[in-house]
């Protein structure tokens, strides 16, 4: 009983990942090879979606950064993770690509080999500092998917296709592609989508690691800021007690003026 208690949070982790990997893959196998500015808006508004609601990564390098940096995430957590992603990408990129479209996607790039994987270097790196920096906040989900938005746009010149910052999503749509025509399918660019990511989200987490302890960025201020906003919280609970137990309202505390001797203040003398 104990065993199966404590794999739930891990089964239902589980199927939160690969269906909202699932989604995300639908989404962008069926604008992939539209304009830049639509597969970005649909790609940034679904990993903010997917992200905000299901606290999904949606992408094995950003699982790996978090766990990189995350002492209590867990390495069972990392491989339940990014078997998820794999799965819900690769089938949703049958569904999408083969199922739905049954359409050929082009994988090519303009630029050469080196451009291509610098590019993808940078803008990898900045999606893992954002996530790293922003995950737990408010605002992380949509500035996750603000930077897919902004990496798609910038990456306009450089591919044929578009951009996807994300190896899973890459082998699922290029698996969709070949599924439906195999020998139409340039596969030869697949190294770009895997080598990039994994290479970037590394030097991310480097440049997080060490920003962070360079600044001293190691939480106290949050809960610092948390215990001042509480505080006042706290002083009106204690005057709503006293004045329920009494009866009667709480006398203010007496003001002399500025300047004067302050008499010491002994609450509640009705």
């Amino acid at each position: 009983m104990g065993i199966v208690s404590s794999a739930l949070p891990m089964v239902g982790e589980f199927l939160q990942e690969a269906l909202s990997c699932l989604f995300f893959s639908i989404i962008a196998g069926m604008v992939y090879g539209s304009t830049d500015l639509y597969f970005a808006v649909a790609l940034g508004l679904a990993a903010a979606i997917l992200v905000t609601a299901e606290k999904a990564h949606l992408n094995p390098v950003i699982s790996i950064a978090v766990s990189l940096c995350d002492a209590t995430f867990g390495w069972a957590n990392l491989f339940i993770r990014i078997l998820a992603q794999f799965l819900g990408h690769i089938l949703g990129g049958l569904f999408a690509v083969d199922g739905l479209r049954d359409q050929v996607l082009d994988f090519g790039v303009h630029f050469t080999a080196t451009k291509t994987l610098i590019f993808e270097l940078i803008f990898t790196a900045m999606l893992v500092i954002v996530v790293l920096r922003t995950r737990s906040g408010v605002l992380g989900g949509f500035l996750h998917g603000l930077t897919y938005l902004v990496a798609i746009i910038a990456g306009g010149p450089v591919y044929i296709g578009q951009c996807l910052l994300n190896p899973a999503l890459a082998i699922g749509l290029m698996i969709g592609s070949a599924s439906f025509n195999s020998t139409a399918t340039d596969e030869g660019n697949l190294w770009f989508f895997l080598a990039g990511p994994f290479i970037g989200a590394l030097l991310g987490v480097v440049f997080y690691q060490l920003t962070s302890s360079m600044t001293g960025d190691d939480g106290n201020e949050t809960e610092s800021s948390s215990e001042d906003t509480t505080e006042p919280v706290k002083r009106i609970s204690t005057t709503v007690t006293q004045m329920v137990n009494t009866g009667r309202p709480v006398p203010p505390r007496p003001n002399p003026g500025y300047g004067q001797p302050q008499p010491p203040y002994r609450g509640n003398q009705y």
